[in-house]
């Protein structure tokens, strides 16, 4: 969370496949510029809008203690005032809530950026 909430350009972080997906979904997503693997580490090339960071808020939403798992219309019914994105661990592998939807899976939710205060219990 500290890496992506910044005003730094450009932040350093070591190498897990899973950050590589999550990534990548940012990077599709629009809200970082690029990332780069470099052996162990990755350099994740921010985005900035108007001198303010583009990720403004990042939260964990599924923790080991309490896993969220949303099915197909749960996950069309939670987001459709939702401008923010969630990325989602699914069985065709880390996607956000929108690609979910259009592929009609569910899965967990992982992480919720720039969706202001949506609670979940």
């Amino acid at each position: 969370q500290s890496l992506l909430k910044t005003q730094a350009a450009v932040q350093r972080t070591s190498f897990h496949p899973l950050c590589a997906q999550i990534l990548q979904v940012l990077l599709k997503e629009g809200l970082i510029r690029g990332y780069n693997v470099e052996g162990n580490k990755i350099t994740i090339l921010l985005k900035h809008y108007q001198g303010a960071p583009v990720i403004r808020q990042v939260r964990v939403v599924s923790k080991p203690s309490r896993d969220i798992w949303l099915l197909p219309h749960e996950l069309k019914f939670r987001t459709r005032h939702n401008t923010g994105l969630w990325v989602m661990q699914t069985p065709a592998g880390i996607c956000s809530h929108r690609d979910c939807i259009e592929m009609g899976v569910g899965g967990k939710v992982i992480f919720a950026f720039n969706n202001g205060y949506q609670h979940w219990c």
